[in-house]
Order: structure tokens, then C-alpha cells, then sequence
């Protein structure tokens, strides 16, 4: 993931997706006759402990039904790139955009997709700091993988194709359950069923930073849009549709946030689907700091390995595990490295010029809507094992560690791995309640977690491969994709006792594994 951009513009209207390979530009061309658009979404089943799995795609192609002919995806003939940079373990459940073609009106059985340049991370407590880079063995660099069933392409219309990076198979353990650096790459390949409300699929915490913005009706009812580059600079641009019913929030702004001053450079999360016609349509838009590389202002995204409080319990410092920039400066700052971050007293009043250092840190959580217990975040909620989202100015030091002095800290979405401890509270419709939650994850330190669902009307919990909270299964592992607060008193959350010193998640989807 880095600062190149593939050029492949993700444009309101069917004709522009039909026009993949035309580039970033905001006007659509007319469409290309005899194909269809298809869009390639890519994810993973996550392994614990696995922080980072980053390699190279450089290539991909379609096999048409019952032939050996073979269509090219990526790259297209128009791109500025050959390659995108994924790291697969950031998409722990969840998923992405790959990229966009305009491919022939057939149907399809097979795709290869070109890997290259391995690389995993896993936690390792004890080394200091805990991680561990493992040297890659890969058995193949282009996995050939079934499409079931087939893909059809139909002409001048948009459909999607699913791959899913299995981690929890391919990497091979040891006899001690040690990563051993074999990694032998296993996909599955789908297609995506256009459903109404959501579409070829809703996404969930798409994060990237703003390259432009269109603060006025696109058409379709939209009411305006943003321009928005993805993967650090190596992914697609999507170009993000506003509605009336989109949520967007700005922690600087105050009242309802006007679309016209969001500046470029500004960081934003974004939860959206993509419609029948191909256009990325949000739900809701987080808008986080700027970004300047010039001052050694960026966002760092990563896990919390260790933390540092007062008497009161209030975080001053802590060590993240560096898994993402953006914008990328890894030449200055190196991926898979571990920064002190220094934390201010909590900001009253949110400042987006912070003095430097800044003289108070501003705490939010994204994804609003899965805040559905209304839990705080403040410097009591902090806690090994979150992902977090650090925006601050960073300085380095010889033979030290990185330090980061944050100006805010987001509390992100993510994915927890376990099993089911315990049903503390099923409700009449099994999709409200709570259970204790069994990490697998080292970095946890298997401290139960309670997870907390909800069937509320402008929320619900999701719940895949089973239908509630009474059919899960103790054997089946678990993926728990939520937010992470960290209790540090006792209390009660919907009627459920919570002991103090408790992680408590409120839950956006339930993932029993089959």
C-alpha cells in the first residue's frame, strides 16, 4: 500500500463503470458495446495473531466457461499502475475494492489472480517489541480459482465478483502452532447477488483520504460527492455519492457539516454499498484530519500492544503496532514497526490547528451507528488489542522509537476471532442480548470480552452462517466485528452486569465460521 495510484475512477452512472479502464476523470464516457461492467471486491478469513500478510497484485484474469480464453481485469490498458499493494490482514471480515474493468459480455468459470512479494507479521510476545517478521515460502504466485457458480456478464449492465483470502488455511503452523512461513494461498471466488437496500454489497469502513470534493448535486438524487483514494495510495479512486439520508460527520464542524469545507487531504471512513448502476452510495462519512507529510502530520493505523496510565486510569502514552498509513510515508516511518504515542489531557473543545505538541487530544469513535449502547471513549477506554486510528505529528529519533503526539484518536472498526464463552441474555426475537466472547488472540491475552447485539429498527446486528444468538455453537469459531471500549468501573449495559476492567463490544455483525 503506497502512494501510486491506480488510475481507474469509480464514477456515478452505469456508462462510466461500463468505462473502467478510462481513468479518474468526473466525466462519464460513452459506454463500450458488448460489455459489462464488473466490479472485484476482495477480503479474508483472519488467523489470531496474524498481524500483517502484505503482498503484491500485479495481475488478473477470467477464464471463459467451457474454453481456455482468457480476459485481463487488472491491469487495465489505460492504468498508471501494475500493482496494487494489499495487506489482507487488515481485512479481517471485512472488504474492498480492487478494481473496476470493462470485460466481454460472457460468462466466466475461473480467475488467477497474481501474487507476489509475501511478507506476515505475527504477534510474538516474546520478543520486544512483540512482533515478529516471518520469512514467506509461497507454494504459488497465481492461485487459479473456480468461480462458483460461473460469472455472468451481462452487456451494459454492473455485476460484482467476491474473492475471499482464506489466511486461517493457507498459512501453515507448526507442530507448536508456530507460523512457519509456508504460505500456500487459498481464495474462494463468487459472485455478488444485487439485493434491494443493499445493493452488490455494503462496506464497512472504507478508509482512505479525500482528493476532491463535489459539494453540489451530481444527479440521481445525490447531493454531492467526494473523490477518494483507497489502499494508501495503491487502490482504486471511488468516487463517494452523497444523499439526503447519508450521515456525515465532522468533528470541527459544528451543527450540520457542510460538504463544501471538507478540504482535500482530509482522512475520512466510510461505511456505503454500491447500487444497480454501479455508483458507491454512502451511509455514513467520517471526516478526520488532514494529513500534511510536509509537517510530519499524518494518520497511523494499528493495534495497541501496551499502555501507560495515571492514578485515575487515564491513558498518557501507549505502543501501537504500525499496520497502515495514510498517506504512506514508510520510508520515513517503517510499516510493521511500533510508535510511542503521546497522549494529551481530552480536548473540550475539538481544534483542527493544534498547537504543537498539542495541549489536549480529542477522542471519537467511527461508525457512530454501532455505538448503539451509547458507550464513552475517553482516556479510560483505551485498551491493548483495539485498533485505532492515531492522528498526529511525528518525530523521529536515533535509535528510538517513533513518537507520535496525537491531536485525535479514533476508536476504528474491527474483527475479534474466538469462541462462544457463554449466553449472558437472548431476547424474544434471538438477535438482542450479549455473550461472553473468548478471544483467541494473543495480544488479548484470553480476558473475556462481552459482546453486546442488538434488532433495533435504525440498527441491527448482522448474523452470518446462523440465524441468532441461540444457535450459536461453543466449537464454531467466532467473528465478532464491532467496537472495542474498554470498561474501566463496573456498570450495567442493557440490563447486563458488567464487571469493572471489562472489554465490551457492541456488535455490528456475528460471524459463526462453518
Amino acid at each position: 500500500m503506497r502512494k501510486r495510484m491506480l488510475a481507474v475512477g469509480l464514477m456515478a452512472g452505469l456508462a462510466a463503470v461500463i468505462m473502467a479502464s478510462c481513468g479518474g476523470n468526473d466525466t462519464a464516457p460513452p459506454p463500450v458495446l458488448g460489455k459489462g461492467a464488473l466490479f472485484v471486491f476482495i477480503g479474508d478469513t483472519p488467523a489470531s495473531d496474524v498481524l500483517s500478510l502484505r503482498t503484491t497484485v500485479t495481475g488478473m484474469t477470467l477464464k471463459q466457461e467451457g474454453t481456455t480464453n482468457k480476459v485481463t481485469v487488472f491491469p487495465s490498458s489505460s492504468s498508471t499502475t501494475s500493482l496494487v499493494r494489499m495487506n489482507f490482514a487488515s481485512l479481517r471480515d471485512f472488504a474492498t475494492v480492487l478494481t473496476l474493468a470493462g470485460v466481454p459480455d460472457v460468462t466466466y468459470d475461473e480467475v488467477t489472480i497474481t501474487l507476489s512479494g509475501a511478507q506476515i507479521v505475527v504477534y510474538d510476545p516474546a520478543n520486544d517489541p512483540p512482533i515478529r517478521v516471518v520469512t514467506v515460502e509461497m507454494s504459488t504466485g497465481a492461485p487459479v480459482i473456480p468461480i462458483r457458480p460461473a460469472l455472468t456478464i451481462v452487456k451494459d449492465k454492473v455485476a460484482a465478483l467476491r474473492l475471499d483470502f482464506d489466511i486461517l488455511r493457507s498459512i501453515e503452523v507448526d507442530a507448536n502452532g508456530q507460523v512457519s512461513g509456508k504460505l500456500t494461498p487459498i481464495l474462494k471466488a463468487s459472485p455478488v447477488v444485487f439485493t434491494e437496500g443493499q445493493g452488490f454489497g455494503e462496506f464497512d469502513d472504507l478508509v482512505g483520504f479525500v482528493r476532491s470534493v463535489m459539494p453540489y448535486s451530481t444527479g440521481q438524487n445525490f447531493t454531492g460527492a467526494i473523490s477518494m483514494q483507497i489502499l494508501s495510495g495503491s487502490g482504486p479512486v471511488l468516487t463517494v455519492n452523497l444523499t439526503s439520508a447519508t450521515q456525515l460527520f465532522d468533528v470541527y464542524q459544528e451543527g450540520v457539516p457542510e460538504l463544501n469545507k471538507v478540504e482535500t487531504g482530509r482522512m475520512v471512513e466510510v461505511d456505503a454499498m454500491i447500487d444497480e448502476k454501479g455508483n458507491v452510495v454512502a451511509k455514513t462519512v467520517e471526516v478526520e484530519d488532514r494529513a500534511v507529510v510536509e509537517e510530519s502530520k499524518l494518520a497511523f493505523l494499528g493495534y495497541v500492544i501496551a499502555v501507560t496510565k495515571d492514578e485515575n486510569g487515564n491513558v498518557t502514552q501507549f505502543s501501537l503496532y504500525v499496520r497502515e498509513e495514510e498517506p504512506d510515508v514508510s520510508w520515513q516511518v517503517p510499516l510493521d514497526s511500533v510508535v510511542v504515542v503521546n497522549v494529551a489531557p481530552p480536548c473540550t473543545i475539538p481544534s483542527p490547528t493544534p498547537t504543537t505538541p498539542p495541549s489536549c487530544t480529542t477522542f471519537l469513535f467511527s461508525s457512530r451507528p454501532t455505538n448503539f449502547a451509547s458507550l464513552p471513549f475517553d482516556p479510560t477506554a483505551v485498551a491493548p488489542g483495539q485498533e485505532l486510528i492515531v492522528h498526529g505529528k511525528y518525530t523521529r529519533t536515533t535509535d528510538q522509537p517513533t513518537t507520535v503526539d496525537a491531536n485525535t484518536i479514533f476508536l476504528k472498526l474491527q474483527t475479534v476471532q474466538g469462541n462462544l464463552g457463554s449466553l449472558v441474555q437472548v431476547g424474544s426475537d434471538d438477535k438482542t442480548g450479549a455473550f461472553w466472547l473468548t478471544p483467541s488472540s494473543s495480544l488479548l491475552q484470553g480476558a473475556p470480552i462481552l459482546v453486546f447485539t442488538t434488532n433495533r429498527a435504525e440498527f441491527q446486528t448482522a448474523f452470518v452462517n446462523v440465524f441468532g444468538l441461540a444457535e450459536l455453537t461453543p466449537q464454531a469459531i467466532l467473528l465478532v466485528r464491532g467496537l472495542p471500549f474498554y470498561q474501566i468501573q463496573a456498570g450495567t449495559i442493557n440490563g447486563v452486569a458488567v464487571p469493572a476492567g471489562t472489554l465490551v463490544i457492541t456488535a455490528r455483525q456475528i460471524h459463526q465460521l462453518q
